[in-house]
């Protein structure tokens, strides 16, 4: 069934433009806001951010936006996407597109010794997840992202919460949890322009340990939030 979850998949998904409606959802953007005020708040001048899944770019942009002096990195296994995005950012310098399966990426030490103050993967965890589970790689995949993370620098995940999604996210941020320090920790409900409906995503913040795995130091206790309402820093988005 994973098999679905392709190179060729997400090729004919991308056959459409913007598929997910990132560029013009409301629902979205609130999104990616929270993830680039998380960024903010838990590395708030990261000079390198990976951005697995990057899609056509739009969060990107609002990465560059947000970090303009940072070198940001994307990967997708889309052919389609990363020309569309290359060809959206192509007056940001500092912005790298990989076309590549992050599996292979992570998995396979194409990285070498890179690492990066911030790492992003939003919203594509639940899908890889039974192929890394059937090929025995899901503890290799996210040891593999930890250890691309530069000491004292954060992991950032934001997924969609529904009756598919909830075990398979649980097991990932539990492995997480035990490579790095869970720095926090929100779930939200929110309207979706799109669904017409409130949904539920959460957003988790791993921090890359400088100790030795174990009892995790008094001063960074996990910090949990929950919310029900809209947050929408509209000031970012002008800078």
């Amino acid at each position: 069934m994973f098999l679905r979850f392709d190179k060729k998949h997400f090729d004919r998904v991308f056959s459409n433009q913007d598929p997910w409606c990132y560029g013009v959802s409301e629902y979205e953007k609130t999104k990616y806001l929270r993830q680039i005020e998380a960024i903010q708040r838990f590395c708030p001048q990261p000079s390198t951010i990976l951005e697995v899944g990057c899609a056509e770019g739009v969060f990107t942009a609002m990465l560059w936006e947000a970090f303009p002096k940072a070198k940001i990195t994307c990967v997708d296994i889309s052919p389609t996407a990363i020309n569309r995005a290359r060809e959206k950012l192509k007056y940001c310098p500092n912005i790298v597109f990989i076309e590549g399966d992050a599996i292979q990426i992570f998995c396979g030490g194409l990285l070498g010794d890179d690492r990066f103050d911030v790492i992003i993967q939003s919203e594509s965890l639940y899908y890889m997840f039974a192929q890394l589970v059937c090929q025995r790689k899901l503890h290799p995949y996210l040891k593999g992202i930890a250890s691309h993370v530069n000491n004292n620098m954060v992991f950032l995940t934001s997924n969609g919460i529904n009756s598919r999604t909830a075990m398979m996210l649980l097991v990932c941020y539990r492995i997480l949890g035990k490579l790095c320090h869970p720095e926090f920790a929100a779930t939200y409900a929110e309207w979706s322009d799109l669904k017409k409906r409130r949904l539920r995503y959460d957003l988790r913040v791993f921090r890359r340990r400088s100790y030795p795995l174990g009892p995790v130091p008094e001063h960074s206790a996990l910090r949990r939030a929950t919310s029900s309402n809209v947050t929408n820093p509209t000031p970012l988005l002008s800078r």
